[in-house]
């Protein structure tokens, strides 16, 4: 019986000892528990941190408010205007194409004419009589030109009383710019 009575003696201690163990391993668990859940807090802080950081270095002058000045004594890449590709100017195979058109009722028209005639050398100045042969068309903007409005006030005698209209409210000069044009 003294080897059962060992044996249940080093079985408990055994177990006594597990127990102990187990309690540290469990709160070791927690503790590793604790730290990860830290770390990752500190993980998404500084991915962020990582993020921005790269937003920032990528930002220059085109991509931001910053100014050339700050975009350092790198040298650019100067991007080719020429096409990679060889094409053919101008519209290319298989494009619908818009052109002008012209138009039915043109803003002026002006007439050329030939001066004299060349055989006989007769001056063909105030002739009317012509026929279009050919016609061609020139879309343009006209040059801006400012246009002058005089405003007149003007007087009526009615009831024995002389009356006279008012400027509108906008013209208080002898002479002044307009709404229209922008001041300097």
């Amino acid at each position: 019986m003294p080897e059962q009575a060992l044996t249940t003696t080093s079985l408990l201690r055994r177990l006594e000892n597990l127990e102990i163990e187990t309690g540290h391993l469990h709160a070791e668990i927690e503790r590793l528990q604790t730290e990860n859940a830290r770390l990752q807090a500190e993980d998404v802080r500084l991915q962020a941190e990582n993020a921005e950081l790269r937003r920032r270095l990528g930002m220059n002058s085109s991509n931001s408010h910053k100014p050339p000045s700050s975009d350092g004594s790198r040298k650019k890449r100067a991007s080719s205007a020429l096409p990679t590709e060889k094409r053919n100017f101008g519209g290319q195979k298989g494009h619908q194409g818009k052109t002008l058109c012209a138009v039915e009722k043109p803003d002026r028209v002006v007439g050329s004419l030939p001066k004299t005639c060349k055989p006989c050398g007769r001056s063909f100045e105030g002739e009317r009589a012509q026929r279009v042969v050919s016609k061609r068309q020139v879309f343009d903007l006209p040059e801006p030109k400012l246009e002058v409005t005089e405003h007149q006030i003007g007087e009526i005698e009615c009831c024995g009383c002389v009356q006279q209209g008012e400027y509108p409210p906008d013209v208080r000069a002898s002479v002044q710019y307009g709404a229209g044009v922008p001041p300097w």
